[in-house]
């Protein structure tokens, strides 16, 4: 229930007890006096003026606060977005993969395979990523970018990498912001399997290294 209609409900409630009240104490005909009237609008006034200007201030309040936590929300939201187009950029950059065991395909085909865009290695499951995914991590070899940037397949897997746990630390706090869970639940499925794959490399990575 909003907390309009809680208010509302609340007022409505209050304006009865005191009308209420006033008829236990005062109880009769209707007043012919204008006098009458005037002194029980001044008692409504009195009781019910000082109720409902609480009731409006604690709902000013509480418009203010859902406010903020809307602007909280959305700002959050923009990171995680800014963090998804980091990790679609990065997964779309192609990593060194000689000879990937494909399913569907022969030996003879998967040889010629010399790299495959990350992406491929995170998403797929015709492709033996738990063996190429820990090279990738460690990768030194040189591509040139179409923009003239110098990077290392490591490179590109540590910023696919940063880019994930970015997506899922600003989806939890969303989440505790009162966050859509429809777009969390989205999300996290959209994402979970390639940051699991990304996890799992850094460490058989760092088991390699040792």
């Amino acid at each position: 229930m909003s907390a309009v209609i809680i208010a509302a409900t609340l007022a409505v409630a209050l304006a009865c007890c005191v009308v209420a009240l006033y008829l236990y104490q005062f109880h009769g005909d209707l007043a012919d006096s204008s006098q009458d009237w005037a002194n029980f609008g001044d008692y409504l006034g009195g009781t019910l003026g000082p109720l409902f200007a609480f009731l409006a201030f604690a709902l000013g309040l509480h418009t203010i606060n859902q406010s903020r936590q809307q602007s909280r929300r959305d700002e959050l939201l923009k990171t995680i977005q800014g963090y998804e187009h980091d990790f679609e950029l990065c997964v779309a950059k192609p990593v060194t993969c000689q000879a990937p065991w494909v399913w569907g395909n022969d030996f003879g085909a998967a040889d010629k395979v010399q790299e495959v865009p990350l992406r491929t290695l995170l998403q797929s499951d015709g492709i033996d990523w738990e063996q190429h995914l820990p090279i990738v991590a460690q990768g030194l070899k040189f591509r040139v970018l179409p923009d003239g940037e110098l990077i290392q397949d490591r490179d590109i897997w540590l910023r696919a990498h940063l880019a994930a746990e970015g997506i899922f630390r600003y989806l939890e706090l969303y989440k505790e912001a009162g966050g859509d869970m429809s777009l969390v639940q989205y999300l996290t499925e959209k994402y979970e399997i390639a940051r699991n794959r990304l996890l799992s490399s850094g460490h058989e990575a760092q088991l390699l290294g040792a």
